[in-house]
């Protein structure tokens, strides 16, 4: 699926550029800030779409001498680049919308400039289609690139019903308009960034999750207990360690298989799951006690 993100990203890139070209002409006839401000959303999307090529390109490299573990965090470095840019234009566009709800610009808008802003709005749906359907959406570079471009699908019809309402003479609409681009942008980058923030700081997935992991490695055969149950979330895939307790006279090769089944089941019946390491301890009963979780 690295080649598909890879893919995706590149599109994503060339289609940032047509969407420049046509608002920068849209902006720069109507002098709207609605325009405007997708506009500078599409220009930060275009440099994030930059930031999300490269981190998906740095991620698919293999573990090397520096890096044990892969590369897969830089995938979340890009996501978060992404977002930071998206924060500073959302605040800069809705200083300068309130600026005009309070003193209203006339504008000069006509049914060509309409049109064109159309245009943005099916390549922005085409975008999302392609996104969802033939590249990784579990990757958080790629997540916030379809966040970025669903969100991006209200702003621009709203910015067409701004247009729309400016030209019949309510230039209150276009402000209006942008304080809601902005809201919007704001709004994604709080629902992405959580999650990306929880795979930079190797957050673990809900206890209701773990509990389920749990109950499939107590179902193997053989395995009396365990305990250090961890997980973690990396590029989208959960990454599992655990300790599990055997029977204290059971042969090495037995004792190699049960693991090797305890991986296999979680790797099968969880498919966000694509890491397992197990430790395999003789039960006693002070392991038996716990803790079950966590260190």
């Amino acid at each position: 699926m690295s080649q598909a993100n890879l893919r995706a990203t590149q599109l994503v890139v060339f289609a940032n550029i047509f969407l420049i070209a046509v608002k920068l002409a849209v902006a720069i006839i109507t002098g709207s800030i609605a325009v405007v401000a997708v506009l500078a959303d599409s220009i930060f999307d275009f440099a994030g779409s930059l930031f999300a090529y490269f981190g998906v390109r740095k991620g698919r490299e293999p573990p090397d001498t520096d890096h044990h573990y892969g590369h897969r965090k830089y995938e979340s470095l890009s996501s978060l680049a992404q977002l930071l840019l998206i924060s500073v234009v959302a605040l800069l566009i809705l200083v300068e919308a309130v600026r005009r709800v309070i003193a209203p610009v006339p504008l000069k808008i006509g049914y060509a400039e309409l049109a064109m802003m159309a245009v943005t709005l099916v390549v922005d749906v085409l975008i999302v289609f392609y996104l969802r359907n033939y590249a990784d959406a579990k990757s958080t570079a790629i997540q916030a690139s379809i966040g970025n471009y669903t969100s991006d699908i209200l702003q621009n019809s709203l910015v067409v019903v701004g247009l729309f309402s400016a030209m019949s003479g309510l230039y209150i609409a276009d402000p209006i308009a942008a304080v809601v681009v902005s809201a919007l942008m704001l709004r994604v980058v709080w629902n992405v960034g959580s999650n990306t923030l929880g795979e930079l700081t190797d957050q673990s997935p809900s206890q209701s999750r773990l509990d389920k992991y749990a109950s499939a490695v107590l179902s193997v055969q053989g395995v009396r207990s365990f305990h250090k149950l961890r997980a973690r979330s990396v590029g989208g895939e959960v990454k599992v360690d655990l300790h599990i307790q055997l029977d204290r006279q059971m042969p090495l090769s037995r004792s190699h298989a049960v693991s090797e089944k305890v991986k296999q089941l979680l790797l099968k019946k969880f498919p966000e799951v694509k890491e397992v390491l197990i430790h395999t301890e003789p039960a006693t009963k002070r392991f038996m006690r716990g803790p079950k979780f966590g260190s």
